[in-house]
This record gives structure tokens, C-alpha cells and sequence, in this order.
């Protein structure tokens, strides 16, 4: 429907809409069902199990996206979308117009754990400038990164994208984190590098977090497969290309470029997602039209269906966007446990992260740059993830369905789970005794491949869980976040304590430890998972936590 379509059909608000709360069509969300986000009195005690069916294009099986469509009722002063095909909510976007907006969001997540390891291969030319030969400092240098994007995006990104919508949060962030690359290409000493980095990571990657909250506006429970795959492209491939690129860098043009590098990158993609991506948070976008209507029916009085401006104070809002994803963590076992699960799967490859470098400059005297090659070795195994488990997670989904006599469950998602539970510890093993025998430096490269595919074995299904089970109550971001906080914490300061095990049991006893500890861990939650993970959550649904 265009704008002047638009305006005719709601120019008087006495005679009866088509698209009226009290005329909706049937089968269809009127206002009067769903004025406002649902309140936790409203909401399921627990996400229900139904006959899956093909829904209508954009809607979910129960006839309501996943973006929870008011519809238009203007006798009650409310704005909302025009019907439950409204090209304008987000959910119904054609293809082209979806993935312009997520390819934007994909490469900002890229950028971030791509920055988090891309000067690991220059790790001792870096010391060399500062002075430094403590391994525990040199490790920080990493983790610091990796701790502010765990931290920063739950407690400034997620609220902030709820008030003020997902692509300047996301826009602006990505300009805060190029500028704090220029100061660690700068700075002199040890202390303000930190500081820099912990910055950086702190208050410039929103993508991280608010990209889950993109997935959810977009795509339906159907279809977030594939979103999710791709979206996880970033935080699996990132780590794994950032040295091989940083390592040539630092060996040829120095380690401060590889920082300016990563400011240009940062500007392109800041300036490319405030002219090319597109608002995607259905409560910012019904504002946005709730304001232009306002002055074109000279209605002051009209408000958004969804505005929950109108309900809260913005520091109200802010505040409770902060305390969700905490509450949540604490409150609700599917997300504390899944988030355990990914915290081990990153803890470990954030000790490869580290200690890659040492062994392969100290045992085998690679390079820098060509230490940064060793890990294409995890890459591969993350593409060979992507293409087989990305691929087919939502033609699982529907397998098993179909299964279970049309009987859809959200832990169907996590079936990969009983994959990356063997690989990741296996690949532990392997790395460890394999550089314990000094074996050939392709043995060590090579116990990198089952890590890579097991990271992506463990991270889709739980993103993918978490979509699906927490967007009806409008929780999917702050779950999302909840999870990501939960695994970065661990993955910045598990690694600190990968020296000193080495020294005290050497490679082979040292790793063969921790692969032992993931292997009890995430076996027992992966096993748990898919047989008691229906009952879990039904006893322990997420409630009170609604705007």
C-alpha cells in the first residue's frame, strides 16, 4: 500500500477501516488481541508444541509473525501495521531487501572477532616495542578485546538498540570501535594499549549482540536457520582469518598497521550501514510511522501499538534492558547452561588463540606470517561447519518434525550438539600430544580442523535455539546476550591460566586435562539437552521479563 493509499484510507477515523481492529478479516491479529507487547500474564507458560503446518508467507504457524503484529486501529488512537502482509514490517521484506540489511550486520560481526586476533601472529614484535615478556600480559593483550565485547554489548548495545532501533546503535558503534583502533596504532606503553583495546571491544561491537535481535525482526522461526549460519560467520571465521592476515601484515609493513587496517574497515562499514541498511526494529519502525501520521491526519493523539516509549521512561527502558539479559543468566536454566556450553567451546578456542603463536615460533620457528597460515587449519573446519550444519540445520528441523508426527520442539535445533561434545575435546588431544611428540608441524595444524568444526556444531544450534524459543516474548536479543556475555567472559580469562598448565604438565597432559573437563561438561549438557531440554524449559519458561 503507498503512502497516498495510506493517508485516504485513514483519513476519517468515523467510518469503520478496513484494516480496523474491530473489522479485522479473519484469522487475523487484531488490535484488540494484541495492542501492546504481550504482558507476562499473557504470555504461555511455555513455548507450545503443535502441528506444524505451512503458514502464510512472513507469519509464523500460529498466524502471528515473530515480530508480534498489532494492526492499524485508529478508533483507539493506535497505529499499527496495515494488515498481517504489511511490506512494511520487516518480516515481509522480499529476499533482496532482508539480506542488503543482514550481509551489512554479517560483515560488522566479521570485523569484530576478526580485530580480536589479528595482531596474535605479531604478538613478539608488540612485546619488543613495550618491553614486555610477561606471557600473562601478552595473553591480556587478547582477552581485554574479548571481555569488552562480552560486557559492552549487553550493558550499553542491547537497551540502546530497544530504544533507539538496530541500525544507528549499530552504525555509531562501528565508528566508536575505528577510532579506539587508531589509538592502539598510536599508543606507546603497555597500559594505554590496554586501555584501548578494552575499549574498543566495550563500546564498539553492537553487532555482535544486536545482530541476533536483526535475525528475529527479519525471519521467521521457519527460516532463521540460515540467517543464523551466515550471522555466525563472523564470530567463528573471525578468529581463525585475523592471523593470517595480521601475521604477514606485522612481518612486512609492522603491527601498527594492522590496527590501521582495521580503522579503515571499520569507517567503510560504519558509513555502508547508515546509507545502505535498513531500520529493522518493528517498534522503532511503527514510531517512525505513528510521527509522519500525526501530521498527516493532524491526530496529534495517535501512539505506536508498540511504542514502549509510552509505557516506560527511556531510563526505565535502558535499565531494564540492562537488567533482562542478567536476569535471564540467573533465572532461566536453558539459557544459563546453553551459555555454559558456549563458554567452554570459547574458552578452549581462545587458548588455541594464544598459545598457537608460542609453539609455532618457539618449536617449529615459523614466522609470523606464516604462523598466521597455521590457522587456515581451524578456517577450514569452520567452512566445512558452515556449509554442512549451517546448511541443513532448518531441513533437520523439519526431518525430525515430520518424525515426531508433526510435533514441532525447539530442541530439535540442538541434535549437533552430540558432534561438537566429541570434536571439540578431540581436537584438545590431539593438539596437545601432538606438539608434546614434537611431531610434523602439519599433525598440529590438523587438530585444528575438528576444533573449527565443532565451534560451528555448538554455536548455530544454540543461536538458532535461543531465536527460536525467546523471540515470541521478545526476549531472542537479550538471550543472545545473556549467552555471548557469559562465553566472552570465559574466553578472555580462561586462557591466562593455559601457560602456567603447560609449564606445570606440559602440552600432551596439560590439554588432555581440559579436554577431559569439556568432554564430561558438554556431553552431560548436549545428552541432557536433547532428552530432558523440552521438559527444562516448560518447567522453567522466562517470565516477567516483557516490555
Amino acid at each position: 500500500m503507498s503512502r497516498s493509499e495510506t493517508r485516504q484510507s485513514l483519513s476519517s477515523a468515523s467510518s469503520p477501516s478496513p484494516i480496523d481492529g474491530n473489522n479485522a478479516p479473519n484469522g487475523s491479529v487484531t488490535t484488540n488481541q494484541v495492542p501492546y507487547r504481550k504482558s507476562s500474564a499473557s504470555l504461555p507458560s511455555a513455548l507450545p508444541t503443535q502441528k506444524q503446518e505451512e503458514p502464510p508467507p512472513g507469519t509464523s504457524p500460529r498466524g502471528e509473525t515473530l515480530a508480534e503484529m498489532p494492526l492499524m486501529n485508529l478508533d483507539k488512537g493506535l497505529v499499527g501495521w496495515e494488515s498481517t502482509q504489511d511490506r512494511e514490517n520487516p518480516v515481509n521484506w522480499n529476499a533482496l531487501r532482508k539480506w542488503r540489511t543482514m550481509t551489512l550486520v554479517i560483515i560488522s560481526c566479521f570485523m569484530l572477532p576478526f580485530t580480536s586476533t589479528v595482531f596474535a601472529p605479531g604478538e613478539s614484535y608488540v612485546a619488543a616495542d613495550f618491553h614486555e615478556s610477561n606471557p600473562v600480559v601478552l595473553s591480556l593483550m587478547i582477552s581485554l578485546f574479548v571481555f569488552g565485547f562480552g560486557w559492552g554489548p549487553m550493558l550499553l548495545h542491547a537497551p540502546l538498540s530497544e530504544l533507539y532501533g538496530r541500525k544507528y546503535v549499530i552504525a555509531i558503534s562501528n565508528f566508536i570501535f575505528a577510532m579506539f583502533q587508531l589509538g592502539c596504532s598510536l599508543v606507546n606503553g603497555t597500559a594505554a594499549f590496554m586501555v584501548c583495546r578494552f575499549l574498543g571491544g566495550f563500546l564498539g561491537c553492537a553487532g555482535i549482540v544486536v545482530g541476533g535481535g536483526v535475525i528475529s525482526d527479519m525471519f521467521t522461526k521457519e527460516n532463521v536457520g540460515k540467517a543464523s549460519a551466515m550471522f555466525g560467520l563472523g564470530p567463528l571465521l573471525g578468529p581463525a582469518l585475523g592471523p593470517v592476515i595480521g601475521g604477514f601484515m606485522a612481518e612486512t609493513v609492522g603491527w601498527r598497521w594492522t590496527f590501521r587496517l582495521m580503522l579503515i574497515f571499520g569507517c567503510i562499514v560504519a558509513v555502508a550501514m547508515l546509507i545502505v541498511a535498513e531500520e529493522t526494529h518493528p517498534g522503532r519502525l511503527l514510531v517512525q510511522k505513528t510521527r509522519r501520521l500525526r501530521k498527516e491526519l493532524n491526530r496529534p493523539e495517535l501512539i505506536s501499538a508498540m511504542d514502549i516509549n509510552q509505557r516506560r521512561t527511556p531510563r526505565e527502558v535502558f535499565w531494564f534492558g540492562i537488567s533482562r539479559p542478567l536476569a535471564l543468566l540467573a533465572s532461566v536454566p536453558t539459557v544459563t547452561f546453553l551459555g555454559l556450553y558456549m563458554a567452554i567451546a570459547f574458552s578452549f578456542l581462545y587458548v588455541f588463540m594464544t598459545t598457537v603463536p608460542r609453539v609455532f615460533e618457539g618449536i617449529y620457528s615459523f614466522s609470523s606470517g606464516i604462523i598466521g597460515l597455521c590457522y587456515l587449519g581451524m578456517g577450514c573446519g569452520q567452512l566445512t561447519g558452515i556449509v554442512t550444519i549451517g546448511s541443513t540445520n532448518d531441513k533437520l528441523v523439519r526431518y525430525l518434525t515430520k518424525k515426531n508426527n508433526g510435533i514441532r520442539e525447539p530442541e530439535f535445533r540442538l541434535r549437533p550438539l552430540l558432534l561438537s561434545c566429541v570434536l571439540i575435546p578431540a581436537a584438545m588431544f590431539w593438539y596437545g600430544w601432538a606438539i608434546q611428540a614434537r611431531a610434523h608441524w602439519f599433525a598440529v595444524v590438523a587438530s585444528l580442523y575438528p576444533l573449527g568444526l565443532g565451534m560451528v556444531a555448538s554455536m548455530i544450534p544454540i543461536q538458532t535455539y535461543f531465536i527460536e524459543c525467546f523471540a515470541p516474548y521478545g526476549l531472542s536479543a537479550s538471550a543472545t546476550a545473556a549467552g555471548n556475555c557469559f562465553r566472552m567472559t570465559s574466553a578472555a580469562f580462561f586462557p591466562l591460566l593455559a601457560p602456567s598448565l603447560f609449564a606445570r604438565l606440559g602440552h600432551g597432559w596439560g590439554c588432555s586435562v581440559l579436554g577431559f573437563i569439556a568432554f564430561a561438561l558438554c556431553g552431560s549438557m548436549a545428552v541432557g539437552f536433547i532428552y530432558f531440554g523440552k521438559r527444562l524449559r516448560e518447567r522453567f519458561p522466562p517470565r516477567g521479563y516483557n516490555i
